[in-house]
C-alpha cells in the first residue's frame, strides 16, 4: 500500500503541478511552472553537504555531484529528466548526490543542451560524446554505470545504442527511472491513467515531445528506444509508478530486454508519481534508491 506521504505529495502534485502544467502552451511557460518542483524541499530533502562542481567532457557542461563523502573511482554518469527541454537542477542533485553516496560512487549530471534551442539530436549527441570523453580520459566501462530518469531515462538507452553501435566498450549497467522510451505516446497507460497521473495530462507530454522533435519522425529509434534491437544491452534497473501515463514505456522495455536475453530488474510502484525518487521524504523513494544502490554496489562488485 502506498504510504500516506505519497498520498498527500500525490494531491498536492495534481493541484499544484498538473493543473497548472495543463495551462502551459509553450515551453517557456512550462519551464516557469516546474520552477516549483524546486521549492518542493520538504519532500526533496537534499543531503548534507551537497555540492555542484562544474566541469566540461567532450565539449559538454557537466556536473560532479558530490556530499563530500569518500568515493571509489566507480562513476554514476546521469541524465536528469525535463521532457528534454528543463532542468531542475536542485531536486536531481539532492537525488544523485544521494545515489553517489550511497553507492561509494562519483557522480557525474550532463547538461545536456536543451530544445527547444537546441532540438533533436542535439541532446543525443552531448550525452554519447560525454560517455566517449570518459573513456579517452581512462575511465574504464566496467566501472560506469548510465542512469536517467524520464527523458534522461531515453538518453541513457541512446547513449548505450550509439556505443553498441560504434563497437566501443559498453558500460557496466544502467539505472532508468520512469523513462521515456516511446515518444509516440501510444502506450496503452497514456490512454488508461491519462485522467489518474498527479504530474502529467496528455497535452503538457505532446508540447514538451514536439518541442523535441521538431518534426523528426517520432519512431526514429534514437528518438524512441523501444524499436531499437536490444540486444547486447547491460543489466538494467527500471522503476516507475504504476499512476504514470509513462508506465506501459518501462513495462513494454523491460519485456523486449528479456526477450533479447538481457538482465533487467522492473519494479512498479503502487500509487506512485512520475520519478517519485526524487521525493526523498517518500519512504518508497528511501527504498528505491536503497535498492538502486544495492544494485550498482553488487554490479561493481561481480
Amino acid at each position: 500500500m502506498p504510504s500516506w506521504r505519497s498520498k498527500a505529495l500525490n494531491k498536492l502534485l495534481f493541484r499544484v503541478m498538473r493543473s497548472r502544467l495543463a495551462r502551459c502552451e509553450d515551453v517557456y511557460s512550462l519551464r516557469r511552472a516546474l520552477a516549483e518542483l524546486e521549492r518542493l524541499g520538504n519532500y526533496i530533502l537534499p543531503p548534507p553537504g551537497l555540492e555542484c562542481i562544474p566541469d566540461r567532457i567532450g565539449g559538454v557542461s557537466c556536473d560532479w555531484v558530490t556530499t563530500g563523502q569518500p568515493a571509489s573511482d566507480a562513476v554514476i554518469l546521469y541524465c536528469h529528466g525535463g521532457g528534454f527541454c528543463i532542468r531542475t537542477p536542485e531536486s536531481h542533485s539532492a537525488m544523485l548526490a544521494r545515489l553517489g553516496e550511497m553507492s561509494q560512487a562519483r557522480a557525474l549530471m550532463v547538461d545536456y543542451r536543451l530544445a527547444p534551442e537546441f532540438p533533436f539530436p542535439a541532446a543525443v549527441h552531448d550525452c554519447f560524446a560525454v560517455y566517449q570523453d570518459l573513456l579517452k580520459q581512462g575511465c574504464k566501462p566496467e566501472r560506469i554505470v548510465l542512469a536517467g530518469d524520464s527523458a534522461g531515462g531515453n538518453l541513457v538507452l541512446t547513449t548505450l545504442m550509439q556505443v553498441r553501435d560504434a563497437g566501443l566498450a559498453m558500460p557496466l549497467a544502467a539505472v532508468l527511472l520512469s523513462p521515456a522510451t516511446d515518444m509516440t505516446i501510444n502506450g496503452e497507460s497514456a490512454f488508461l491513467l491519462r485522467h489518474d497521473d498527479p504530474f502529467f495530462d496528455l497535452g503538457t507530454l505532446l508540447l514538451m515531445r514536439n518541442a523535441y522533435l521538431n518534426g523528426h519522425h517520432p519512431c526514429d529509434p534514437l528518438v524512441s528506444p523501444i524499436y531499437t534491437d536490444m540486444a547486447g544491452m547491460p543489466p538494467m534497473m527500471i522503476h516507475v509508478g504504476a499512476l504514470e501515463i509513462l508506465q506501459d514505456d518501462s513495462v513494454r522495455l523491460a519485456s523486449r530486454l528479456r526477450r533479447a536475453q538481457c538482465s533487467v530488474d522492473l519494479t512498479v510502484w503502487p500509487g506512485m508519481p512520475h520519478v517519485f525518487p526524487l521525493f526523498y521524504q517518500l519512504p518508497e523513494a528511501q527504498e528505491a534508491l536503497a535498492r538502486t544502490a544495492a544494485f550498482i554496489r553488487f554490479q561493481l562488485q561481480s
